[in-house]
């Protein structure tokens, strides 16, 4: 039986916690049949039948890289590969199918926000201070190896916010794009998107399509801090895949200050966080789709 979360009045009233699903919920009240969590390869048959049949989720958006992917099958539950191989495969939906209401076919996207793996160090260099910066240049000829290591150490000491805009700065428009519009439709049903924790490319994307859904800031920054309580106990460095020498022990948690530092660099970058949307060919049409109510079955 799925237990009930309480969460603060300005969050989500209640979220099923799932067992081998962490940090599974709704993205927002105001995008109704779209959600977020962890990684599905340890799911339980429970919560397969939850995510299929209680949320009815048809469409799953994976933002991890392929080494991540891979690296997480080998060590996936029974049910947390019969689940995704029925997305990857298209499974029908309908009467006697794995997914029961609705129709047409389940699907399973795959659209890694971090997989410029150098230019998102390359992002990280350029905010280092002018001392360091010089450094990484001389290392960038020498010693790639220190330089990485020099970026790492930077990226631990910057946190999640200097995660979060390495991140935006260093993933095309298009990828962007793309996780945008598959998440907008929910035409098909519910739409989970993931990451390795749910918290940080997750995070981000989540807290776009919130904000374009016209949710308040202090209500983006509660749904996003709310993953350092629903991820307590299950924080493993494997699932980040091979990082390089990146303490990753730095990065857990999701603290307000992350999110609210994010959206604060995304005004100062583009001038308005729409902008950034717009940039990402996220205009009027697109929200248009996202808000739409009438498309859930």
């Amino acid at each position: 039986m799925a237990v009930c979360l309480l969460l603060p009045p300005m969050a989500l009233a209640a979220v099923p916690q799932l067992q081998g699903v962490f940090n599974f919920r709704p993205v927002s009240p105001s995008l109704p049949g779209l959600y977020r969590s962890a990684n599905l390869d340890q799911a339980t048959a429970a919560d397969a039948a939850y995510i299929l049949d209680g949320a009815k989720v048809r469409t799953i958006i994976d933002l991890r890289n392929q080494d991540e992917i891979e690296r997480a099958a080998t060590e996936a539950t029974e049910f947390g590969q019969k689940l995704l191989r029925a997305f990857d495969e298209g499974a029908s939906v309908g009467t006697s199918q794995v997914a029961s209401e609705g129709h047409g076919r389940l699907s399973r996207h795959h659209v890694p926000l971090m997989e410029d793996v150098d230019g998102f160090l390359d992002a990280i260099a350029s905010r280092l201070p002018a001392a360091k910066k010089a450094q990484a240049a001389v290392l960038r000829s020498f010693d790639m190896r220190k330089h990485d290591q020099l970026v790492y150490d930077a990226l631990a000491k910057g946190k999640q916010q200097l995660m979060y805009t390495a991140m935006l700065r260093s993933t095309s428009a298009r990828s962007w794009r793309r996780a945008l519009h598959l998440a907008a439709d929910r035409r098909q049903g519910g739409v989970l998107i993931h990451c390795a924790q749910g918290k940080d490319r997750t995070g981000v994307l989540s807290a776009l399509l919130q904000h374009a859904a016209g949710d308040a800031e202090e209500d983006i920054i509660s749904a996003y801090s709310m993953s350092e309580v629903l991820l307590e106990g299950s924080y493993r460095v494997s699932d980040y895949g091979d990082r390089g020498g990146v303490d990753w022990s730095m990065l857990r948690g999701s603290p307000p200050v992350a999110m609210a530092e994010t959206l604060r660099w995304l005004r100062e970058q583009y001038g308005a966080i729409d902008y950034f949307l717009e940039a990402c060919d996220c205009s009027a049409s697109w929200r248009e789709v996202l808000l739409s109510r009438s498309a859930l079955h």
